[in-house]
């Protein structure tokens, strides 16, 4: 006998992302297919750095214009709706992508035809989420912030003169994040990035050191430091996202100086990135839980990171922080010389993959109950301002 409730709409929920690999962002795209496995309708709208050149120089312009002239009655207005126009038409890139120059000014069109019942800002800029807080605003939907580094934490701040409107759900990928988050007197929901586990996994011949996306922003001088010193050992300089000329010129200099240095492109398939890897090197600069650092545990292949809260975190036991020229020296050392301090960081990198934060299925659970929380509370706040 069939029941009489009537079926329930899929949750619709757009991902918005000013960074210019945000459309090409694995963690998001992860996430987009297993939301989508889970009944969820989703939508990406990002910049892919693509588009006229003078219409980004015109958009950058306007947008620090409209910055700077926001309290400025007959100024700030002008430059607020000058600024609204570049980029307001989207081009599709794939089935649930969609792409331009300002995602902010793309968005009323795209929240009419597509209908999300949240947005959910992740990797944008300050300015242009303030844009896309304001349009959901007007719209009556629901957004959501995801820290994703230590500079997303920018979002919770008001600046000078400014007053911040608070998001309906601030989420974070690291509980130190969430910590601090606490520090601005912002509750941050814990939801750990989304890691196609199974595309990463391969039976490393665990032959050389490697070195996720190399610029000196991820510490790329602790590589050199270490390629002069362990002369012996082969390093390899993994490319993720493509490199800018002036990278990869810096590349080929470390190359020639260092012949047991290589460099490669980024295969088709994430696994081959690690065929060979015995270590994982992360010695970024800035704090966040990169992607590498589950992939290469799921492998059992330990990482070395730099002493950050959120690398630390994402590390756990199935590898080690150095902070010092020596610590990096004695933690490469120890787990490329001693084979039983391998095997038993081995042994725990495997055990700290598989913990259960970290599995798609309940990342995609915890997100859904957070979204339909949120939902709900903000249903309650337009009830209680009613009455």
């Amino acid at each position: 006998m069939r029941s009489g409730r009537p079926k329930r709409a899929p949750l619709r929920i757009l991902f918005v992302s000013s960074d210019p690999h945000g459309n090409t962002d694995p963690n998001q795209r992860d996430l987009c297919n297993a939301l989508g496995a889970a009944g969820a309708e989703t939508m990406m709208l990002a910049d892919n750095a693509t588009g006229s050149i003078l219409t980004r120089f015109l958009h950058e312009q306007l947008r620090g214009a409209s910055a700077r002239f926001a309290h400025t009655p007959v100024l700030g207005d002008s430059a607020s709706w000058l600024r609204s126009l570049p980029g307001r038409r989207a081009s599709r890139s794939g089935k649930s992508v969609l792409v331009t120059p300002a995602p902010e000014n793309a968005l009323p069109d795209i929240a009419v035809s597509f209908c999300p019942d949240i947005v959910i800002g992740s990797q944008i800029a300050r300015t242009a989420w303030a844009a896309v807080r304001a349009t959901c605003d007007s719209m009556d939907i629901p957004t959501a912030i995801y820290l994703r580094d230590e500079g997303s934490l920018k979002h919770l701040t008001p600046r000078r003169g400014e007053t911040l409107r608070s998001d309906d759900l601030v989420l974070a990928d690291s509980r130190a994040l969430t910590k601090m988050a606490s520090a601005f007197r912002v509750r941050a929901n814990y939801l750990a990035p989304l890691v196609d586990l199974e595309a990463a996994r391969i039976d490393s011949t665990r032959e050389r050191i490697l070195v996720m996306d190399p610029r000196k922003q991820r510490g790329l001088g602790w590589v050199e430091d270490l390629a002069e010193h362990f002369r012996t050992i082969e390093f390899v300089l993994q490319e993720a996202t493509p490199l800018t000329v002036a990278e990869q010129r810096h590349i080929d200099l470390l190359l020639a100086r260092h012949p047991n240095v290589c460099f490669r492109t980024r295969p088709d398939s994430p696994a081959q990135m690690y065929r060979d890897a015995a270590i994982v090197l992360a010695p970024f600069r800035i704090d966040h839980s990169p992607r590498t650092v589950l992939e290469a545990l799921c492998n059992g292949i330990p990482v070395i990171a730099n002493d950050l809260p959120a690398l630390s975190e994402a590390v756990g036991p199935g590898g080690c922080v150095a902070s010092t020229r020596h610590q990096w020296f004695d933690e490469v050392n120890r787990l490329w010389q001693d084979p039983n301090a391998y095997r038993n960081v081995q042994a725990a990198a495997f055990t700290h993959a598989a913990r259960d934060e970290v599995q798609a299925d309940n990342i995609v659970s915890d997100l859904l109950r957070y979204v339909q929380a949120a939902m709900v509370n903000r249903q309650n706040r337009i009830l209680d301002i009613g009455d």
